[in-house]
């Protein structure tokens, strides 16, 4: 009996220490979550799928030009939760590389994480695998204007965080659309999306920083549902466009155009070119450019151009349209990724007849080829001259070390609009109804921003032209002046 009683206190004793062991365990499960989820603000939400997110708040590099060690070891910090290191590391790296603008959006993000305060998340869709260019000029937009709003305390205390959402590959672009609408700590997003409606249909405010051809149908085709959704309340927009839309600046363009010349040859990339979406928009820029040329009294000639065509022969093209099609001036209409091969069709026409571009040459790149393309006329949305008491170009040269450009204004300006109309209510829904409102109104780097019910921005286009410079800041000895018109 003794012995069975021993033994029964011994198993007695053990199940009372598995239950006390499984508590602990418990406990310190419960603890660890504690600590590590609450209202953390660098947490991400992704209940998709088991692969890794597409969001990145600053443990991963994906502008990979002039990466410096000290970048690298920010990531790292960042990515273990060392945000004293991350924002010291951060720095290093924009004393190095102040033209980052990724690194200056992860130390902003570093900064919430370190001081461990409240914030208001919104993304930025920046494709930069497919146009890091663009990318980069979006990006710099965005940084400049969440580094303001936080040097200034934030939107009601709350610091401005700034999620990149990218994509290696063009079958992740749904996953990603899925990612930014399901996770609910999003309350809005800047960038250039395809499949937009899914934001519509998700109550995602989307605000888009350019605008692409295909934009703009989307946004006509909003504009004609517009008294449809005005007697369906349940209906509403979520997408604001704050630019102009395409069809004003192809509008002021192709008058300046007609103009100066009776017969144009246009030369763009064509629909089978390497990027499929890349050219399908650019077709459709070429058919309005063609309608709104034809409108205004002048003639495009048929001579096929394609710039992405890897047996393109520029002297061929240009000799062939001014001596058998009587060309009269040639419009240039490359993808940002084939205004070298824009130059070269320059290069033939030089000094014969009239150049003209369409806005994806308004960039640093083309101005390195200036003295094959002085005297190109083309249409932006923004000049730093333009409105010469606006501070925004001035700060913009302060924080980057260099000139920007329309697409940097665009991406500063559609996160203003957010800022402004998140002051007023910090929801999705909330954000909704401030920016559709026709009160709402907001000062930006491109003026007073101000949206119509369908998300559209009204404005024209401003026409300039490439000229020599002696004392300019760009370095190339050329830039982009203010055509006068009359």
């Amino acid at each position: 009996m003794t012995h069975k009683k021993e033994n029964l206190r011994l198993l007695i004793s053990l199940g009372l220490a598995g239950v006390m062991v499984a508590a602990i365990l418990w406990l310190i499960s419960k603890l660890s979550s504690t600590i590590i989820a609450p209202s953390n603000p660098i947490s991400t939400s992704s209940t998709l799928t088991n692969k890794s997110s597409l969001m990145n708040l600053g443990t991963k590099i994906l502008v990979k030009v002039q990466t410096y060690p000290e970048k690298m070891d920010g990531v790292k910090a960042f990515d273990e939760k060392d945000f004293n290191t991350a924002v010291k590391k951060f720095n290093a790296s924009l004393k190095n590389n102040p033209n980052d603008p990724e690194t200056l959006i992860y130390l902003n993000n570093a900064k919430i994480a370190r001081d461990n305060s409240g914030a208001i998340k919104v993304a930025v869709i920046a494709p930069i695998n497919f146009d890091p260019s663009l990318s980069e000029e979006i990006l710099r937009g965005v940084a400049q204007a969440q580094n303001e709003v936080n040097n200034q305390g934030g939107i009601d205390g709350k610091k401005l965080q700034v999620v990149i959402a990218s994509v290696d590959n063009r079958e992740d672009s749904a996953r990603l659309d899925k990612e930014l609408v399901q996770d609910k700590s999003l309350v809005a997003a800047v960038g250039v999306r395809l499949n937009a409606a899914i934001y519509n249909e998700n109550r995602l405010v989307l605000v888009f920083p350019v605008e692409r051809p295909n934009q703009a149908d989307n946004a006509q085709n909003l504009e004609k549902n517009s008294v449809n959704s005005q007697l369906n309340t349940s209906t509403k927009n979520y997408l604001f466009h704050v630019n102009p839309l395409y069809e004003n600046l192809v509008d002021t363009h192709s008058r300046y155009i007609a103009r100066q010349a009776r017969n144009v040859a246009i030369c763009g990339d064509s629909p089978t070119s390497r990027s499929n979406s890349t050219s399908s928009s650019n077709q459709i820029l070429v058919e309005q450019y063609t309608q709104a040329i034809k409108k205004y009294g002048s003639n495009v000639i048929s001579i096929p151009c394609n710039l992405a065509d890897k047996n393109f022969d520029p002297k061929a093209f240009v000799d062939q349209a001014i001596e058998t099609e009587n060309a009269s001036g040639f419009l240039l209409m490359p993808s940002i990724r084939n205004i070298y091969f824009a130059t070269k069709v320059a290069q033939e026409v030089k000094g014969r007849k009239p150049l003209f571009a369409s806005e994806s040459m308004y960039s640093a790149t083309t101005l390195q080829n200036g003295k094959d393309l002085e005297g190109m006329v083309l249409p932006v949305y923004w000049h730093r001259d333009a409105n010469k008491d606006n501070p925004f170009a001035e700060n913009a040269f302060q924080l980057w070390n260099a000139q920007v450009n329309q697409r940097t204004a665009g991406a500063y300006d559609a996160l203003q609009a957010i800022i402004a109309g998140l002051k007023q209510d910090n929801t999705r829904e909330g954000l909704q109804k401030v920016l559709s409102n026709p009160n709402f109104s907001t000062s930006g780097a491109t003026g007073m921003i101000q949206f119509s019910p369908s998300g559209k921005r009204q404005g024209e286009a401003i026409l300039v032209k490439i000229e020599r410079c002696e004392s300019c800041s760009t370095g190339t000895g050329y830039d982009f002046a203010l055509l006068n018109k009359k």
